[in-house]
């Protein structure tokens, strides 16, 4: 049966496209396959009549990922899903715990074989639409358009380990000019609705509470509000994050960096009958009214939910989710950027270098002496970010339309009350991530080793989990982008009598790759900038005079 047989759906026109959501199909695979086929068969049946583009599996593919039910449970579902496969429609598919997991537990063997041997990169092999995967396997992208837009899809791995945030922030900064959306598996719940024997919490994403009760799936993975504050929310792209794992529904919207609304929405329906009755989204992207609306669909029942949960409209202005000017990123691990230099200097231990440290200390007492204060300083410096636009660097002579730097701390103040302000400033002397408090003539001294201050930020996480400082370094970069030497920055603490707190960030060598500093660059350019800069960066003199001119490196 076709959408069009039920009544009242002429909503869907012809000018629009549709994407669906495929939440949580353990219980079909373990018990009901019927039900599975019957969704994958409905999409195809209706793929020319709705316009479908594109199709989003949230997870939990079958009930038992390991152990002796698992093959069984995988050739049912692996057998819904070739329906899809045969037809060659974009599709990503995600792991949830139950896919890694003997039963989806906590405790029990985190293993993905199963998944990776059955929906792991070579499912989607020689398909145009498939953008490739992570080096595990386990993440995955995909390319579908509509209504004239073209959209990048990531799935990415339950709860994303850095690694895989990483390749995702890649593909992300190679896709700058696409709108993106993103499926993971645990990511938000409902607790105001059901609790399922965890302590209530507001409705949102996985707080820290449920997860210290519950437990990881994921042995490298991340949580819930580190997933959003150092991906989702730093990456204009992300329009939509849908999730499932969490028996319900829900949706909210958050704001992201840039200022633009993310729309976060989970569905499950496996707490209905029958392992949820065959309820899939159905998304109808409208690009040219800026919206989404969303329904609630069963092909096995051919019935719609009709609650505000199930049914609802989101506003999406496509085109703001495309960053409006070039965009550079740099972070070590990511994008094969490997150019930080960071270091911190010690004047308790003035011959000391932490030049491998994984952690920078920014104190005005690293002693907590009461007789005198020992200070804390830290340098960051981005190396090789001026060159050829073409090749992900920044052009010489580029106007900067805007720079931010994302620091994470490791450590914040104890002390609020005294609440000293971290301040950064441009640097104006040489140094390098050997170098010691000694070396550097006494430590860091205004004036004689640098000037203009770029901006202060708080030591003191507000709110308490919040651990991210994004911080407007425009004009040191475009300083750098004038042709000035690229020194770097410093980063020193405001010296208050009775204090001795300081903070601790991840550097550069951190083993957390999205906690090392990033730096991300918007700007205009004209053609000879890059050009200039080209020929500076040469070994051929060309240029004469102008080859003297100190160029970033």
């Amino acid at each position: 049966m076709t959408l069009a047989d039920k009544g009242g759906v002429e909503i869907m026109a012809q000018e629009r496209f549709v994407v669906i959501g495929l939440p949580d199909t353990q219980k079909y695979s373990e018990n009901y396959p019927e039900i599975f086929t019957a969704q994958t068969q409905w999409i195809v049946d209706n793929r020319e009549a709705l316009n479908i583009e594109f199709i989003s599996h949230y997870g939990d593919v079958v009930q038992h990922g390991t152990g002796s039910l698992a093959p069984r449970e995988y050739a049912n579902a692996k057998a819904s899903m070739s329906i899809l496969e045969r037809a060659d429609i974009p599709h990503g598919v995600v792991a949830g715990n139950h896919d890694v997991l003997e039963s989806g537990g906590v405790g029990q063997d985190y293993d993905p074989s199963n998944y990776l041997q059955n929906f792991g990169p070579q499912w989607y092999e020689d398909r145009s639409w498939f953008g490739g995967a992570s080096p595990s396997g386990l993440s995955t992208y995909q390319r579908f358009s509509g209504g004239e837009q073209n959209f990048i899809a990531l799935h990415l791995h339950l709860e994303t380990p850095h690694a895989e945030l990483a390749w995702a922030q890649s593909i992300i900064n190679a896709n700058r000019d696409k709108p993106v959306m993103v499926t993971t598996h645990r990511y938000l719940q409902d607790a105001e609705d059901y609790t399922g024997g965890v302590p209530v919490v507001e409705s949102g994403r996985y707080p820290d509470l449920w997860y210290n009760f519950e437990g990881q799936y994921n042995p490298d993975g991340i949580r819930a509000e580190e997933l959003f504050n150092h991906f989702i929310a730093t990456n204009r792209n992300i329009f939509l994050v849908n999730a499932g794992h969490f028996h319900e529904e829900y949706r909210q919207t958050s704001i992201n960096n840039h200022g633009l609304p993310v729309h976060e929405v989970l569905a499950d329906y496996q707490d209905d009958p029958n392992g949820g009755n065959g309820y899939l989204r159905i998304m109808e992207f409208d690009t040219a009214g800026d919206r989404i609306n969303v329904s609630s669909y069963s092909p096995t029942l051919n019935d719609f939910y009709t609650k505000d949960e199930s049914q609802f409209s989101l506003n999406v202005d496509f085109d703001r989710y495309k960053a409006p000017n070039p965009t550079v990123y740099f972070q070590n691990g990511v994008s094969g950027y490997s150019y930080t230099q960071d270091t911190w200097i010690n004047e308790a231990s003035k011959d000391t270098s932490y030049d491998s440290d994984a952690t920078l200390i920014i104190d005005d007492d690293t002693t907590n002496s009461w007789l005198r204060d020992r200070s804390g300083q830290t340098l960051l410096r981005f190396d090789d970010i001026i060159g050829d636009g073409a090749e992900g660097k920044i052009p010489l002579g580029a106007t900067i339309t805007r720079a931010n730097l994302k620091l994470t701390l490791k450590e914040d103040i104890d002390n609020p009350l005294a609440n000293p302000d971290f301040s950064i400033y441009y640097v104006t002397r040489a140094w390098d991530e050997s170098s010691t408090w000694n070396s550097l003539d006494n430590g860091l001294n205004n004036a004689s080793d640098y000037d203009e201050l770029i901006n202060p930020f708080s030591g003191d996480n507000n709110p308490s989990g919040y651990n991210i400082r994004n911080i407007d370094v425009s004009e040191a970069v475009q300083r750098w982008a004038n042709g000035e030497a690229n020194y770097g920055l410093a980063i020193i603490s405001e010296k208050i009598s009775g204090n001795d707190d300081g903070i601790d960030l991840y550097s550069s060598e951190a083993e957390e790759i999205m906690f090392r500093p990033s730096l991300e660059v918007e700007y205009t350019s004209n053609n000879s900038s890059s050009a200039i800069a080209a020929a500076l960066n040469s070994s051929t003199n060309l240029l004469g005079g102008l080859s003297e001119l100190p160029v970033s490196t």
